[in-house]
């Protein structure tokens, strides 16, 4: 099976899941994915938006080590901001001017300029990546060089747990993970330096 991530072999790593000997990408079947629709409908019945301050406090484990690195003024984007957007209010707060774009709820294909925009952030998106090669450019382009790439997704540590009893894997518009090597890979192929971890779900790249 041919990795969708740097498109080197990969081998049987579960079933019907696979495991890249290149970038350690793991990842489902293709023939498993759902459909865009029924992607559409599991994403519809999120209940997060910008009152909820469980949502706001989860969010925040990007926004406070993305502060600290923040410029005064700053134009971003949030990146897959779902139906209620919330990251953007909370940049917004840090003297950003926001903008959101997620292909399902807010479709503003305008938006996606390469190199327009100082901070992208994509929390709880990259593991929905159905074509992660093509996916993770379009999001680095957006970046201008200097600017910062905050994502949130959970690594997967087989060291730590077992895929089998991951929770995170049981979510079936998840369809790739990610291990400490593809965060190398992904640095190292888009020219990108990892300035923070919380080695759990945060990163934050700048990029070169």
């Amino acid at each position: 099976m041919e990795c969708p991530l740097c498109f080197h072999e990969s081998t049987l790593f579960e079933a019907n899941v696979y495991l890249c000997s290149h970038c350690s990408l793991v990842f489902k079947n293709s023939k498993d994915h759902l459909s865009d629709s029924e992607d559409y409908d599991r994403y519809s019945s999120h209940q997060n938006n910008s009152s909820d301050q469980g949502y706001r406090d989860f969010l925040n484990k990007v926004v406070r080590p993305l502060k600290e690195l923040l410029p005064p003024k700053f134009k971003g984007l949030d990146f897959g901001c779902g139906p209620g957007p919330t990251m953007s209010l909370l940049l917004e707060e840090c003297g950003g001017e926001m903008s959101n774009f997620d292909p399902h709820f807010f479709p503003d294909a305008p938006l996606l300029i390469p190199e327009a925009y100082e901070v992208v952030t994509c929390t709880e998106v990259v593991e929905h990546f159905k074509k992660p090669h093509n996916d993770w450019k379009l999001l680095v382009d957006l970046v201008s060089d200097g600017g910062l790439l905050a994502v949130m997704t959970q690594i997967f540590d087989p060291q730590l747990f077992s895929y089998q009893k991951w929770w995170y894997k049981n979510d079936p518009t998840h369809v790739v993970f990610y291990q400490k090597e593809t965060i190398t890979y992904l640095e190292d192929y888009f020219d990108l330096k990892l300035l923070y971890t919380d080695n759990q779900s945060v990163l934050i790249f700048k990029k070169e």
